[in-house]
């Protein structure tokens, strides 16, 4: 259940992050190649935990990835717009079901990570579109970077706030603190103290050095979202 919790969790940050990109910047092929890196994930979550919305999920990437060509249609923009709030709706039903927690915690914890594995992926995988695409505006993965530090604040606001419940400082932050403390060191201060050296990279238009930099901040969030889903599961609010 965490597992898919946590691919479905990443898929729908970089469906719906992708506006911070622009079509006309990035192109059509970098939408694409986004809709199928989540659309794998979404038939890898349905594997390890299987969910009949994973099929509605599933069929609208596809009509998605078809209609693409007609940006101003309504055949696009409807289905599009059906596979952003699907995509956020799934994941607060998950976390709702992975962790039991009550819906102002479920819905706190969901958004959090999910804006924090979109923006931090998305940004990774822009980083190496300007490989592809010579000359492409700087604005969008500054935009990206921006996302990333916002969603780390978000999520890490959400923690602090989920310690702050009677009882969970001990439960978790002592009894479980070698798995929290990696949790907070990897997930959340890791990627604020790579903040100002991506914002650097980017204001310079180093695009290798920021995509390096954000391959290892990837890893960071990665782990972190990983332990924090595990102990949110055992503590019954997102940490």
């Amino acid at each position: 259940m965490l597992l898919a919790l946590f691919l479905i969790d990443v898929a729908a940050g970089l469906y719906l992050f992708l506006p911070l990109v622009g079509r006309r910047n990035a192109g059509v092929k970098f939408y694409r190649l986004i809709l199928i890196v989540s659309g794998v994930l979404v038939v890898c979550a349905s594997v390890a935990h299987w969910d009949p919305n994973d099929a509605i999920l599933i069929g609208l990437t596809a009509v998605v990835y078809v209609t693409l060509r007609y940006p101003k249609r309504l055949i696009f923009r409807v289905p599009a717009a059906l596979l952003g709030v699907a995509y956020l709706i799934l994941a607060v039903s998950m976390w709702r079901m992975a962790i039991g927690a009550t819906w102002p915690w479920t819905i706190a914890g969901a958004l959090s990570s999910i804006a924090l594995l979109g923006s931090v992926n998305l940004a990774m995988l822009l980083g190496h579109w300007y490989l592809v695409v010579r000359g492409m505006s700087i604005d969008p993965l500054e935009r990206l970077t921006i996302a990333t530090l916002a969603s780390v604040l978000f999520r890490a606001i959400v923690v602090s706030a989920a310690l702050i419940v009677p009882g969970m400082w001990p439960a978790i932050a002592i009894r479980q603190g070698i798995f929290f403390w990696m949790r907070a060191g990897w997930g959340l201060v890791g990627p604020l103290a790579l903040f100002p050296m991506v914002w650097g990279t980017v204001k310079i238009r180093s695009t290798m050095a920021a995509t390096g930099i954000l391959y290892v901040d990837v890893v960071a969030v990665v782990i972190g979202e990983v332990l924090g889903g595990w102990l949110s599961a055992i503590a019954h609010v997102p940490v």
